[in-house]
């Protein structure tokens, strides 16, 4: 029997991209599979386009109470219903090739000790236009270099008891559930890199908060930190986080045009870019919230300077955050502690 491979789909305010993301679930040459598609409150009309996609094919199940939960619980939630032998995620905005799932899954069946495998992907724009191969999994993976690079990024396929057996996705986790989960997997099984593009991840121009970037970074920072916890490397390395934050100025398109398109958009002269490193202690982790609270002052002091100057009307300012997961040892590197 042809194994069942079980997606999961959170389904929250996507209806301009969802239709394009479960017509590629059709379109696999390996059919026998479930979409797990979780209402997490949409208000664009997204649960209704799914609602007819699951009255359309049963493999499509629409789950959810409606309520906007967060993608920690969406993904959790969806996938305690799975039913398949490999579980997988398919987010509502992007597209999976038409061999994604057989790929992966004759990767995985050649290898039966693989808790979880992942592909390379492609970013496209809202379009649909290629931009090129995306970069996380360019970096070669190991459970030690996962604490400082999400590497295992799109499009990740893992076997249905190893899922279950670290725990799943941790629905308190929320927007760093993906990285928590990969960090515990490979912690239990090997994990490999199946080097052939199967997924395109979408680069939507919706812009996020400065707010929502330092969430993100601070759950990031949270999921590896647990897991030094977990790995008892916490007694040898004392565990921090940085930020580098750079003031980006760039030039406004017109009304109505595409940003790509805008004058001295692609042109790296064109961007002014003012550096901000505030020293603090990089041994201690509790600097984090320090840090990050002068990143917003000064980001807000730049804002309110361009503003003086008359520049509002001719420039975006955007807060562009890096995270940096750095281990520091407490004695030199050698023996069984030596990794890289």
């Amino acid at each position: 029997m042809e194994p069942l491979v079980s997606i999961a789909t959170p389904v929250w305010n996507t209806a301009r991209f969802l239709p394009a993301a479960l017509d590629s679930l059709l379109a696999q040459d390996h059919p026998h599979w479930e979409c797990l598609l979780w209402d997490d409150g949409s208000t664009d009309g997204s649960a209704e386009i799914a609602a007819e996609y699951s009255r359309r094919d049963p493999r499509f199940r629409l789950l959810g109470n409606g309520r906007n939960n967060g993608v920690g619980i969406a993904l959790s939630s969806a996938l305690d219903a799975a039913r398949g032998d490999y579980v997988g995620v398919l987010d509502g905005d992007d597209l999976l090739e038409p061999d994604a799932l057989s790929s992966m899954l004759a990767f995985m069946q050649a290898r039966p000790q693989l808790g979880m495998a992942y592909s390379q992907y492609v970013e496209i724009d809202e379009d649909g236009g290629e931009l090129g191969l995306g970069g996380r999994f360019r970096t070669p993976y190991s459970p030690q270099r996962l604490l400082l690079e999400f590497m295992t990024y799109h499009f990740r396929l893992a076997r249905s008891d190893a899922y279950r057996a670290v725990g799943g996705f941790d629905p308190s986790m929320d927007v760093s559930a993906d990285y928590d989960f990969c960090l515990r997997m490979s912690e239990r099984y090997p994990v490999e890199h199946l080097p052939k593009s199967l997924y395109r991840y979408r680069i939507r121009r919706t812009s996020i908060s400065q707010g929502s970037r330092l969430r993100q970074v601070r759950a990031s920072f949270a999921a590896a930190q647990r897991a030094v916890q977990r790995r008892g490397m916490d007694r040898d390395y004392a565990f921090s986080l940085g930020l580098r934050a750079r003031h980006v100025l760039r030039p406004k398109p017109a009304a109505g045009a595409d940003p790509a398109g805008a004058p001295g958009a692609n042109d790296p002269d064109a961007e002014q870019c003012l550096r901000l490193s505030p020293p603090f202690d990089p041994a201690n982790a509790s600097h984090a919230h320090d840090w990050a609270q002068q990143v917003e002052d000064h980001y807000n002091a730049f804002v309110a300077d361009a503003q003086r100057r008359g520049l509002e009307a001719r420039y975006d300012c955007a807060l562009e955050i890096d995270s940096w997961h750095i281990l520091q040892p407490l004695r030199p590197f050698g023996g069984a502690g030596n990794w890289r």
